[in-house]
């Protein structure tokens, strides 16, 4: 456990980046298929105008 908690204190940065970069990704990747504007998209990404 010792050797687990000295790992995580050395790479905290590279934790962080990857985590970064890793939201990054997640949220471009929702982004493009809310903005989609194929015709078989889901029913949550819909936006009915009134």
């Amino acid at each position: 456990m010792h050797d687990v908690m000295h790992w995580l204190q050395i790479n905290a940065s590279v934790l962080a980046v990857l985590v970064t970069v890793a939201v990054a990704v997640l949220l471009v990747c929702c982004l493009t298929c809310s903005n989609c504007s194929c015709r078989e998209k889901d029913d949550l990404f819909h936006h009915h105008e009134m």
